[in-house]
C-alpha cells in the first residue's frame, strides 16, 4: 500500500505554512533579518497547496506525481525543522546579546541564512515542476465528472443478508415510534464497508413501507443539492427531472410531497458543512398531512448528529461467526467435498475480516475456486501484516478504497493526527490523553481563536471515533491512571492498513519482514532499545517520534535515540531503564518524554530538555531527587511523579513551573515542600495528592490549605488519604475546616476525599461549587453527616459514600433529580411516557455498579444512551428487577441494550422474567471475556442457560431460583475446553431441575470429559428433583442440603478421560430424609477422607463402601434417633470421630485417633472411660462451657500429642494448675 504515501503531503505542507506564518510574527526570529525569505517561502507553499488535492488524487496511479509529492513533503518537513532551529537559536542569541558580546551571534546568523538559502532554492525547484503535471486547482478539479464505481442502488436480496436482521428490527422500531406528521430523519453511521447501505436497502424494501413512495439517492462525496432534489422528483413521478434552479426544485418538492407518504434513502453522505446541510433539511421539510421519512447513511457521526431528528443509529461490526457464515455463503461451502478439512482454516480466515461484511464477501468470493492448499496460503498470507492497495484483486481492496476516500475528506491537521496512529502496532491500546499530548508535541494541533489545543484535540478524537477511524477499546485498562480520563482507543485492522499505507516510507517498524532500512523515515517503532538508531535508519536525525515495544527485558542504551536531533516524542514506557542515559540531554527539541519505572537515582540530564511539554516519571521509586534546576523547563504542562516514593522534597525552583496544568504526586510518601512548591502554580487544572500519607510521623503537607485556595482553575482535585497526613487518623473538626478552602475553587468538577478517617463532617462551603459533578467520600469511616447544600449543587451527578460506616443514611439531604448515589442506582419511572432516570448514568463510570428496579425503564433509547459498554472502569455489575413489579418493557428488551464493558469481572443478574436471554448473554464470551464470577438468581421464566463454559476466566458460578430450568447438559459448555478455571459452583432452590450431566463431549471425537476439571467447591441446596449422571463431579469440598436425589439416585458408572482434579475429600450432607444406608453416592466415592452429617434421619448403618470415611462428624442430636451412637462409630477402621451432641452419645471407639467435642452445652464433665482411648492423638474441646476438668486418668493418654481447648473458661483454669500440668507433660502441644 506504499502507493498512497503521497496523500500526506498536503497535511505536512499545511503545518509548514502555519509555522512560517507564526515565525513571521516572532520577534526572536525576525532579528535574523530573514523576513523576506520567510514571506517568499510561505507564498510558494500557498500556491502549491492550491493544486495538492488533484496531485494527491493522481498520485495513487501516477508514480511521477507520487515522487513529486514525496519530495515536496520532505521539503515541508525540512522547513518545519529549520524554523524550530531558528527559534531555538534566536532565543540563545537573545540571551547572548544581553549577557555576552554581540559578535558571539554573528556565526550562527550566517549559518542560518545559508541553510535558508539552500532550502528556498530546493523548494523553488520542486514547486516549479508541478506545472509539468498540469495539476488542476481544487475548484476546477472538483467539477470534473468522475465515474464513481461505488455508486449504489436500492436492490437487495435480503435472504442473503446475514447478521443485520436485529439491526433492521431496531431501526424499524425506532421509525415506528418516531414517525410523525412532517419530516423524520434517521441517520445510520459507521465505518466504510460495515453494511450501512445494505441495512438501508433492507429497510427500504420492508413491507411496513408498502404504502410509501420509495426513493433511493446515492449522494457520494460530491454533494449536489440539485441532483438530490431532481432524483427525488424523478423517482416519485417516475419520470426524468432536470430542473437547474434551486427555487424551482424546492417548490416542486413542496407540491410533490404534500399529503404523501414518502421514504427517502440518502446513501453515502459526506457533506459536513452546516450551511449546506441546513439547505438540505429545508428542501426535505414537508408540510402538514405529509409523512416523509428520510434515512441517511454516512461514515461520520458528526454529520449524523447535524441532520438527525431521531438519535442516530451506529452500526456495529459483525461477529467472527457471522463473517464465517458470509464466507461460506459466498464460496458455496456446503457443496464442497473437502469442507471438513477447510472448516478450521475458514474460521481462521473469518477472524481476519475484522467484522466487516465487505471483507468477508470479497474473501468468500475469492475462496470459491481455491483448493485446500490455497486456502492455507490465504490464511497465512503476509497481506495481513504487509497490506497492499496496489493490487485491485486484493480481498481488502474495496474496503480499503472506501477508507481511503474517508481519509481524503479529512482536514489536513486531522489527517496528520489520524496517520500518526499508524506508528502503533495493530491491536495496540491507545490511552487517549497520551495520544493527545503526542499530537500536540508534534505540532499537529495548532491553537485556534475558539479552542485551546487540548479542546481541539478532544474534538479531533471525537471526529475520528465518529468516522470509526478510532474505536473505543473493549479491553481493560492497565494504565493505572488515577481517576483521570483513562479512555482507551484502538484502530480497526483495515483502518490501520490504510494509515500505514499513507505513512508509507515515513514509518519504520522494526518488526516488519524484510529490509527495514529507511531513507526518509520520520517515525519509528523499535523492538530493541539497546542498539544504535543508525542501524535502522539512514538519517536518524530526521526521526520525530520514537516508540519502543516489548523491551521490558532489554537494557536501554542512550545510543538508541541520541542521534535523533529533531526528536519531539520519546516513549520509553516499554523499556527497562536501569540507568537513565545522560545523552537524553542532547534532544533539544524533545517535547514529550514518557519514562516510567526508572531504576536509576540520577535524572539530572532532564533539565537540559528546555522544550519539554510532557513528562511522565511515574513508578520511578528509586529516583531520590529531582534536579534543583527543574524550574528551567518553563514550558512543562504535564508532570506525573506518581509512585516516586523515593523523592524526599521538591526543589525550590519547582515553583517556576508556572505553566503546569497537570500535576500528579500520588503515592509520593516522602516528598516535603509540596505546599511551598505549588504556591505559584495557578494554572493547575489537575492535582492528585492521593495517598501522600505521613511517613514516620512527618506531616509534610502542612500549609496546603492556604495554597489550595489560590488554585482557582482546578477542575480535578484528589486528596484521598492525604488529609490524615496533616491531622492524623482520629476524627477532628480541623479536617472539616481544612476543606473549607476547597469551597473557593469555582471551576472544580471532580473532588475525591475518600479514605480520610479524620473527616467527620463536610463544610457548607462545598455548596458553592456549582461546577462540581463528582464527590467521592468512600471509606471515610468517621463521616457522620452531609450538609443540606450538597444536594443543591445543580451539576452534581455522582456522590459515592461506600463504606462510610458512621454516616446515617437517613440524614442525607434531599437530592435533585440529577444526582445519584453510587454504587447503587435505583431506576425510577418519570412522569414522561417514554423515560426514566436511568439516563443519569450516562456520565457515570464507577468501579462497581448496581442497577435495581429495572422494570421502570421505559424505552430502548434510554438504555442505549448510557453507553454501558464504554464504561471501562466497571469491574462489578449487578442488574436487578423487582420480581412482582409491573414492567414497562419486556426484560429481554431492557437487557439487550445493557451490554456490559469488556472489563467486567463480576456479574449478577437478579429478578429477570423473560424466557430467553439476549444475544450478547447467550454468546457472552465474545462480549465480556474477562468475567471471573457470575450469579444468576431468581429467573423464574428462563428455560435455557447461556453457554457459560466459553468463559475461559470464570472461577465462581452461582445459579439459583430458576424454576423453569429442567436440565444442565453439554449445551451449558459451548466449547471443547469448557470451564477451564472454574473452582466454585453453587446450585440452590432449583426446584424443577431434574438432571445434571456432569460430563460432556464436543467435536468429532465425542470423548467424555468432566464439565468442571478444576472444581474445588460444589454446593447443592434445595434441589429436590435433581439427579446427577453418569458420575459424581470431581471436587474437593461438596455440600448437599435438602437434595435427597443427589445422594440416593445413582446408576451405572462412566469412563472419564481427564483425571487432573482430585476426588471428593470433604462431603457435608444436611437435612437429608433418606436413611444413611441408602446413600448410594457414598458408593461412588472411592476415597472419602471426611464425612459431615447434619440434621439427617436414620443414621443406624453405613451403606456398603469400598472404604470407610476417615472422619465422620455428627452435628446435631437429631441425627441419632435412638439416643445411641451407631455401632459403626465404634468400629471405624480409620479411627476419627467428631461429635456435636450431648454426653450420652459418646461411646468407646477405642481405636480413635482424633476426637472433637464442640458446642456440647449439656456436658459438665468428661467420662472416666475417656482415658481408655489409648490410641487418641488429638483431642479438641470447643465451646463446652460446662466442663470443669479432664478425667484423672488423662495420664494414660500416652499417644496424645495435641490438646486444643477453646471457649471453655473453667477447663482452661483447671489446666493451669501445677499439678494438672504434670498430668499433661507428655502432650507435645497444649
Amino acid at each position: 500500500m506504499a502507493v498512497v504515501g503521497g496523500m500526506l503531503a498536503s497535511a505536512a505542507l499545511r503545518v509548514a505554512t502555519q509555522k512560517l506564518a507564526s515565525a513571521m510574527g516572532d520577534r526572536a526570529v525576525l532579528q535574523w533579518n530573514l523576513d523576506r525569505d520567510l514571506e517568499g517561502m510561505k507564498t510558494t507553499l500557498e500556491s502549491v497547496a492550491a493544486v495538492l488535492e488533484d496531485a494527491e488524487r493522481r498520485s495513487i496511479r501516477d508514480a511521477a506525481a507520487r515522487l513529486w509529492l514525496k519530495r515536496l513533503k520532505a521539503a515541508a518537513y525540512d522547513i518545519s525543522d529549520l524554523l524550530d532551529e531558528f527559534h531555538a537559536q534566536a532565543e540563545r542569541a537573545s540571551w547572548k546579546m544581553t549577557v555576552l558580546m554581540p559578535y558571539r551571534t554573528i556565526i550562527p546568523k550566517i549559518t542560518m541564512a545559508n541553510k535558508m538559502k539552500v532550502l528556498r532554492e530546493e523548494l523553488n525547484e520542486i514547486t516549479n515542476q508541478h506545472q509539468n503535471f498540469r495539476f488542476m486547482p481544487d475548484n476546477t478539479s472538483n467539477q470534473q465528472h468522475v465515474t464513481d464505481k461505488r455508486a449504489t442502488s436500492s436492490k437487495v436480496e435480503e435472504a442473503l443478508i446475514l447478521g443485520r436482521n436485529q439491526d433492521k428490527q431496531k431501526i424499524m422500531a425506532l421509525l415506528s415510534d418516531n414517525i410523525t406528521q412532517g419530516t423524520t430523519i434517521l441517520p445510520i453511521y459507521g465505518i466504510g464497508g460495515i453494511g450501512k447501505t445494505t441495512l438501508a436497502k433492507m429497510v427500504l424494501n420492508d413491507n411496513q413501507f408498502k404504502d410509501y413512495s420509495r426513493v433511493w439517492v446515492y449522494v457520494s462525496q460530491m454533494f449536489d443539492l440539485n441532483k438530490i432534489g431532481n432524483s427525488i422528483i424523478s423517482e416519485v413521478l417516475n419520470c426524468e427531472s432536470q430542473i437547474t434552479e434551486p427555487d424551482r426544485i424546492n417548490r416542486c418538492l413542496d407540491e410533490l410531497l404534500a399529503g404523501r407518504k414518502v421514504l427517502i434513502i440518502l446513501d453515502d453522505m459526506w457533506e459536513n458543512d452546516q450551511f449546506e446541510l441546513d439547505k438540505l433539511m429545508l428542501m426535505l421539510n414537508a408540510g402538514k398531512g405529509s409523512k416523509v421519512t428520510v434515512i441517511i447513511t454516512t461514515r461520520d457521526e458528526e454529520i449524523a448528529k447535524k441532520v438527525c431528528t431521531i438519535e442516530p443509529y451506529k452500526l456495529g461490526l459483525l461477529t467472527d461467526d457471522m463473517c464465517w457464515t458470509v464466507i461460506k455463503q459466498k464460496c458455496n461451502f456446503e457443496a464442497r467435498i473437502d469442507k471438513e478439512l477447510l472448516e478450521d482454516i475458514g474460521r481462521d480466515i473469518s477472524m481476519k475480516c475484522g467484522g466487516v461484511p465487505l471483507a468477508a464477501q470479497a474473501l468468500g468470493y475469492m475462496l470459491q475456486s481455491m483448493k485446500f492448499d490455497e486456502w492455507v496460503s490465504v490464511r497465512n498470507s503476509d497481506i495481513w501484516t504487509e497490506p497492499t492497495l496496489a493490487d485491485t484483486t486484493s480481498p481488502h481492496h474495496k474496503v480499503l478504497a472506501s477508507l481511503l476516500l474517508s481519509y481524503s475528506n479529512l482536514l489536513p491537521d486531522l489527517r496528520l493526527c489520524f496517520v500518526y496512529c499508524a506508528i502503533f502496532p495493530k491491536g495496540h491500546k491507545l490511552v487517549k490523553v497520551d495520544l493527545i499530548h503526542q499530537w500536540i508535541a508534534l505540532g499537529f494541533v495548532e491553537r485556534s481563536n475558539l479552542f485551546s489545543t487540548r479542546k481541539l484535540s478532544e474534538n479531533y478524537v471525537s471526529q475520528l471515533v465518529g468516522m470509526s477511524f478510532l474505536q473505543h477499546s473493549r479491553s481493560p485498562s492497565s494504565s493505572g491512571l488515577h481517576g483521570e480520563d483513562a479512555t482507551l482507543l484502538t484502530m480497526h485492522d483495515l483502518v490501520h492498513d490504510v494509515a500505514r499505507s499513507i505513512m508509507a516510507d515515513e514509518l519504520l517498524d522494526s518488526s516488519t519482514k524484510g529490509k527495514i532500512q529507511r531513507t526518509s523515515c520520520r517515525y519509528a517503532l523499535l523492538r530493541d532499545c539497546s542498539k544504535p538508531l543508525k542501524l535502522f535508519v539512514t538519517f536518524p536525525s530526521q526521526i520525530r517520534a520514537l516508540h519502543f515495544l516489548d523491551c521490558g527485558n532489554i537494557k536501554l542504551h542512550g545510543a538508541a535515540f541520541s542521534s535523533a536531533k529533531w526528536l519531539r516524542v520519546l516513549d520509553l514506557s516499554a523499556c527497562s531503564i536501569k540507568n537513565f542515559p545522560s545523552s537524553i540531554g542532547q534532544l533539544k527539541h524533545l517535547r514529550y518524554l514518557n519514562a516510567p519505572g526508572i531504576q536509576d537515582r540520577n535524572i539530572l540530564s532532564i533539565v537540559k530538555l528546555s522544550k519539554l511539554y510532557f513528562l511522565n516519571l511515574s513508578g520511578s521509586a528509586r529516583v531520590t531527587a529531582l534536579p534543583k534546576s527543574i524550574g528551567e523547563i518553563e514550558g512543562l504542562v504535564h508532570l506525573d511523579l506518581s509512585g516516586c516514593s523515593g523523592i524526599r522534597e521538591l526543589p525550590e525552583s519547582f515553583c517556576k513551573l508556572t505553566n503546569l496544568i497537570h500535576l500528579n504526586l500520588s503515592d509520593c510518601y516522602h516528598i516535603e515542600g509540596v505546599s511551598e512548591a505549588m504556591s505559584s502554580l495557578t494554572e493547575l487544572q489537575y492535582l492528585n495528592l492521593s495517598h501522600c500519607s505521613s511517613y514516620r510521623g512527618r506531616l509534610h503537607l502542612k500549609g496546603l490549605r492556604e495554597i489550595l485556595g489560590n488554585l482557582t482553575k482546578l477542575r480535578y482535585l484528589n486528596l484521598s488519604k492525604c488529609i490524615d497526613t496533616i491531622f492524623g487518623s482520629a476524627p477532628t473538626d480541623q479536617s472539616c475546616r481544612f476543606i473549607e478552602c476547597v469551597g473557593t475553587l469555582c471551576n472544580l468538577e471532580h473532588l475525591d476525599l475518600s479514605k480520610n478517617n479524620s473527616l467527620n463532617s463536610v463544610p457548607e462551603s462545598l455548596g458553592r461549587l456549582r461546577m462540581l459533578h463528582t464527590i467521592n467520600l468512600s471509606g471515610c469511616c468517621n463521616l457522620m453527616q452531609l450538609p443540606k447544600c450538597i444536594g443543591e449543587i445543580d451539576n452534581l451527578k455522582f456522590l459515592t459514600v461506600t463504606d462510610c460506616r458512621a454516616l446515617d443514611k437517613s440524614t442525607l439531604p434531599s437530592f435533585s433529580n440529577n444526582l445519584i448515589l453510587l454504587p447503587h442506582f435505583v431506576v425510577q419511572a418519570s412522569d414522561s411516557e417514554s423515560s426514566s432516570n436511568i439516563g443519569l448514568l450516562q456520565d457515570a463510570n464507577p468501579t462497581e455498579l448496581k442497577i435495581s428496579s429495572l422494570e421502570n425503564v421505559k424505552s430502548a433509547e434510554e438504555t442505549l444512551g448510557i453507553k454501558l459498554s464504554e464504561k471501562r472502569r466497571i469491574s462489578k455489575l449487578i442488574f436487578q428487577w423487582s420480581t412482582s413489579a409491573k414492567r414497562f418493557m419486556e426484560d429481554i428488551d431492557v437487557l439487550r441494550d445493557l451490554l456490559p464493558p469488556s472489563t467486567l469481572q463480576h456479574f449478577d443478574l437478579q429478578g429477570y422474567k423473560s424466557i430467553n436471554f439476549p444475544g450478547w448473554l447467550m454468546n457472552i464470551s465474545h462480549y465480556v471475556p474477562n468475567i471471573v464470577k457470575i450469579k444468576l438468581e431468581d429467573l423464574p421464566m428462563c428455560n435455557i442457560l447461556p453457554a457459560l463454559g466459553q468463559l475461559q476466566n470464570l472461577q465462581e458460578l452461582f445459579l439459583g431460583t430458576m424454576s423453569s430450568i429442567i436440565k444442565i447438559d453439554g449445551d451449558f459448555c459451548g466449547c471443547a475446553r469448557a470451564f477451564p478455571q472454574l473452582v466454585k459452583f453453587t446450585l440452590y432452590y432449583m426446584k424443577s431441575l431434574e438432571e445434571w450431566t456432569t460430563t460432556y463431549s464436543y467435536g468429532e471425537d465425542s470423548v467424555n470429559k468432566m464439565m468442571f476439571p478444576k472444581l474445588q467447591q460444589l454446593e447443592i441446596r434445595n434441589c429436590p428433583k435433581l439427579k446427577l449422571k453418569p458420575c459424581p463431579p470431581k471436587t474437593v469440598d461438596w455440600k448437599i442440603e435438602s437434595s435427597d436425589n443427589v445422594i440416593s439416585s445413582w446408576g451405572a458408572g462412566c469412563t472419564i478421560t481427564s483425571s487432573s482434579s482430585s476426588p471428593v475429600t470433604n462431603l457435608e450432607v444436611d437435612s437429608c430424609k433418606v436413611p444413611l444406608c441408602q446413600w448410594r453416592l457414598l458408593q461412588r466415592l472411592p476415597v472419602l477422607p471426611f464425612l459431615c452429617i447434619n440434621r439427617c434421619n436414620d443414621l443406624t448403618s453405613l451403606p456398603d463402601m469400598n472404604r470407610d470415611p476417615s472422619t465422620i462428624e455428627l452435628l446435631s442430636p437429631q441425627d441419632i434417633s435412638d439416643r445411641e451412637a451407631p455401632k459403626y462409630l465404634c468400629e471405624l477402621t480409620s479411627r476419627k470421630l467428631k461429635v456435636n451432641v450431648s454426653q450420652e452419645f459418646i461411646r468407646r471407639p477405642i481405636s480413635l485417633q482424633t476426637l472433637r467435642l464442640s458446642n456440647c452445652a449439656s456436658i459438665t464433665s468428661l467420662p472416666q472411660w475417656l482415658g481408655d482411648l489409648s490410641s487418641l492423638e488429638k483431642l479438641e474441646i470447643f465451646n463446652c462451657g460446662g466442663i470443669k476438668s479432664l478425667p484423672q486418668n488423662i495420664e494414660k493418654f500416652n499417644n496424645l500429642k495435641y490438646l486444643h481447648i477453646f471457649g471453655c473458661p473453667r477447663l482452661k483454669v483447671w489446666c493451669q494448675y501445677k499439678e494438672h500440668k504434670m498430668w499433661l507433660r507428655h502432650v507435645e502441644k497444649v
